[in-house]
């Protein structure tokens, strides 16, 4: 394969502790290839500054984790990538394992030049006794679509029979009923399936935006994540 990866995994809370896990699953399964050319950036070091200093050099962003609709989050609740920075993904593909960001993010990602964007449209949940079962579909996904070079399609419909599969093995209910949701949520914006093109903020909107930019720079505001653990 030619395209290099880059696996984002930062590791702060409850729900970073079983991605973060994930993640590591996933870097498992290509670390012994040869032929992937890929770094990562995990628990602390998961900053912006890091990313912004690796992700020009990286043609697949593999993210693992918080996110809302119009960001991704890097440790310790930083914002990533928003809709200022949104750039970053001109040329690249994302598969992000991230609540929401499919909405808005994953859009503007695609009409600014993100080639492919992977993500969820509500709030990712898993439970906790059966949260194998969800990681493995997430990284069976990025697996079978950056190393094994399945197409999109394809591995779309993959993802979405695994979601099913995984039902078949576990007598827990909300487990099942996790699946069948992160399932419906999931979604893949490229040019076969291009996203409703975002609208612009208003003015009000962008000085709400500032305002919360402000508060969080001066830790008087910490972004609440939709991620939904049973």
């Amino acid at each position: 394969m030619s395209d290099k990866l880059l696996v984002f995994a930062p590791r702060y809370d409850t729900a970073t502790e079983y991605s973060y896990a994930w993640a590591e699953d996933f870097i498992n399964k290509i670390k012994d290839n040869p032929s992937v050319d890929y770094e990562t950036l995990l628990e602390i070091s998961a900053t912006k500054d890091n990313f912004d200093s690796k992700m020009p050099y990286d043609d697949v962003l593999v993210f693992f984790d918080h996110g809302n609709k119009d960001c991704l989050f890097a440790q310790n609740s930083k914002k990533l990538v928003t809709r200022k920075n949104v750039g970053c993904l001109a040329g690249k593909k994302a598969f992000t394992m991230a609540c929401l960001s499919a909405l808005e993010l994953g859009a503007l990602a695609y009409y600014t030049g993100c080639t492919e964007y992977w993500g969820a449209v509500e709030p990712i949940g898993f439970t906790l006794v059966d949260a194998d079962l969800f990681g493995e579909v997430f990284v069976d996904g990025a697996y079978e679509r950056y190393i094994e070079e399945k197409p999109i399609p394809e591995v779309y419909d993959n993802m979405i029979n695994h979601f099913d599969l995984q039902k078949e093995k576990t007598n827990n209910p909300w487990t099942k009923i996790w699946l069948e949701r992160d399932k419906d949520m999931w979604r893949c914006w490229y040019c076969d399936n291009p996203p409703e093109k975002p609208k612009e903020l208003t003015w009000w909107e962008k000085l709400i935006e500032l305002i919360i930019e402000i508060l969080e720079a001066i830790g008087i505001y910490t972004p609440n994540h939709e991620f939904e653990i049973s």
